[in-house]
């Protein structure tokens, strides 16, 4: 794992507020310069207008599928790294065409999240 400093912009989405939140400040507390949002809507309209390496999102989101907000990202932004997240194993396979590694299970420790990230600079 490489120990350079984390400079990418993340995405984080997630309706539940306590999780966002706790993610959110764990990434800060990385390095990593982080916008929330809690639904698709809001996570599109930061898509269009900043610069976004990263999106990290739920599956269950209020207005899609953190599938349907992934693969809209990344008709905004294809290159875009995604980290979906999610506890339903059938989620599996489809995840597995829009992001890197395949969801992450709920309850995860953010610092998983960062590893997973850190993979995806490698990339």
């Amino acid at each position: 794992m490489t120990d350079e400093p984390a400079s990418e912009t993340i995405l984080l989405v997630d309706a539940d507020p306590l999780q966002r939140s706790t993610v959110g400040q764990y990434l800060r507390d990385c390095g990593y310069r982080v916008i929330e949002a809690t639904d698709a809507a809001e996570a599109i309209t930061a898509l269009s207008h900043q610069d976004i390496e990263i999106l990290v999102t739920d599956m269950a989101l209020r207005d899609a599928s953190g599938f349907q907000l992934s693969a809209k990202a990344r008709e905004i932004r294809p290159d875009l790294k995604v980290v979906v997240t999610h506890s339903a194993e059938r989620t599996a396979k489809i995840a597995g065409d829009l992001c890197e590694d395949g969801p992450l299970d709920h309850p995860y420790h953010p610092q998983q999240l960062v590893e997973r990230i850190r993979r995806l600079r490698r990339s």
